[in-house]
């Protein structure tokens, strides 16, 4: 059951409060807003703020655009560890609630199209009945042959028996790499190789 979020962002210490809403229907965050139906794509993570010779702060971004290309961008920062377990915390709600309200959906619709034998690309990785082609230059990795690796700024796909043949797609930069990390992921467990 999707639930609504509603909070105050506030980007810095010095910036005024925001309204975000995320609910089943529309995402709206300041002035800006998007139906269900328009959102697309996401990307997020954590931004180091480093100083002369040390961290001094963290950046939270996260990135939602829809299929016309127009960008929502939440940001909000934590400099000399003020308000980092309250902003981490607020990260997290942020990021669950855009996934149940809207992007498992849209992992859905392509664990669907597979289901149907249907080909599709997440980032430029085709996705057929036989394996994943990694860009259009390289052959198919089998189903079998695939291998994931999740780690915190990136997922990588690659094939066991050649790890030279692999890809990496960065949370931060690449939009829905995580759209594409649950897709493999629910395709490999349904195969049962995982």
């Amino acid at each position: 059951m999707t639930q609504p979020l509603h909070m105050h962002i506030k980007a810095s210490i010095f910036a005024s409060e925001k309204p975000l809403n995320i609910t089943p229907e529309l995402l709206e965050f300041g002035e800006k807003s998007l139906s269900k139906f328009e959102i697309a794509e996401i990307r997020y993570g954590i931004k180091a703020i480093d100083g002369y010779s040390f961290r001094i702060g963290r950046i939270f971004q996260i990135e939602v655009k829809s299929v016309t290309g127009k960008i929502i961008k939440i940001r909000f920062q934590s400099v000399y560890q003020v308000r980092r377990k309250k902003l981490e915390e607020k990260y997290i709600q942020i990021l669950n609630a855009l996934f149940e309200n809207y992007f498992n959906d849209i992992v859905g619709g392509f664990v669907r199209s597979f289901n149907n034998k249907i080909d599709f690309d997440i980032l430029g990785v085709t996705f057929t009945q036989e394996g994943v082609i990694l860009n259009k230059n390289t052959a198919t990795i089998l189903w079998m042959n695939l291998g994931t690796q999740n780690y915190w700024t990136y997922y990588a796909l690659f094939s066991k028996s050649d790890p030279h043949h692999n890809r990496a797609f960065y949370y931060l930069t690449d939009w829905n790499t995580i759209v594409l990390r649950t897709v493999s992921r629910h395709i490999l467990k349904e195969k049962e190789i995982i």
